[in-house]
């Protein structure tokens, strides 16, 4: 497999890591690891090597609000997800240079001025923490905008939620589209909401939920994002058949 790409969705992606933990255990070792919002989290992770311990990493931000007057404040907003981003990052990476790793990832975002998406690589950048904290913002729910390389930086679902066409773009012809939606479908964009996963050139493998996710995209419910990683790396294991 020369390429493995997460669908961003928000709190959901503790079935990403639930498969990415899976699918290293199995052997399955891509080249380059794609992702959007929380899925360039996972991605970022399995870059770093880390893979197997994203599911435990995950499973820290159970029980906890996305709301938080006492960082109101520093978030610039009531809702707590600028910090929950930023502190899941720094306990994935901190300031890892991922420059010379074997797994390449791309995060993807979106250019506030024109709209445009932009790839961030980890062969270019010598500290993901802003293009993934851009890939993730949403205002309101993310207070503190991000600048990076002169550019405003939003979420980079407005553009490409799951970002399999980046990885055919730098030679992918065996790709893993992780998606949350039980059917296999993605939400793309928003003007494309429900996506078959696809990719000119390469083929394109689905792994997706048994079963709809109990846990929605804005909750931390201990129990229910529990179930989400399970899930992941039960449809991870089906995967390798391991």
């Amino acid at each position: 497999m020369d390429g493995i790409a997460f669908e961003g969705c928000a709190c959901r992606a503790a079935f990403h890591a639930g498969v990415a933990a899976a699918l290293d255990e199995g052997g399955v070792r891509p080249r380059m690891a794609a992702g959007t919002s929380s899925g360039s989290i996972i991605a970022v992770g399995l870059a770093a090597g880390l893979a197997r311990e994203m599911p435990a990493r995950w499973r820290s931000f159970g029980g906890r609000s996305i709301v938080s007057l006492r960082r109101a404040r520093w978030n610039r907003s009531l809702f707590d997800m600028s910090h929950l981003v930023r502190s899941a990052l720094v306990d994935v990476i901190g300031a890892t240079d991922l420059r010379d790793r074997p797994v390449e990832a791309l995060v993807t975002a979106t250019r506030l001025r024109d709209l445009a998406p932009l790839v961030f690589s980890s062969r270019e950048e010598p500290d993901l923490v802003a293009p993934v904290l851009g890939s993730c913002f949403i205002p309101v729910l993310y207070g503190r905008p991000v600048h990076h390389r002169g550019a405003w930086l939003i979420d980079g679902g407005v553009t490409d939620n799951l970002p399999v066409e980046a990885l055919a773009a730098r030679g992918a012809k065996d790709i893993v589209a992780v998606t949350v939606r039980a059917d296999g479908m993605a939400f793309k964009s928003p003007r494309v909401r429900s996506w078959r996963p696809v990719a000119a050139g390469a083929r394109v493998h689905v792994i997706h939920p048994r079963s709809e996710l109990a846990l929605a995209s804005w909750e931390l419910d201990a129990d229910r994002l529990a179930r989400a990683l399970d899930e992941g790396y039960a449809c991870g294991r089906d995967f390798t058949g391991t």
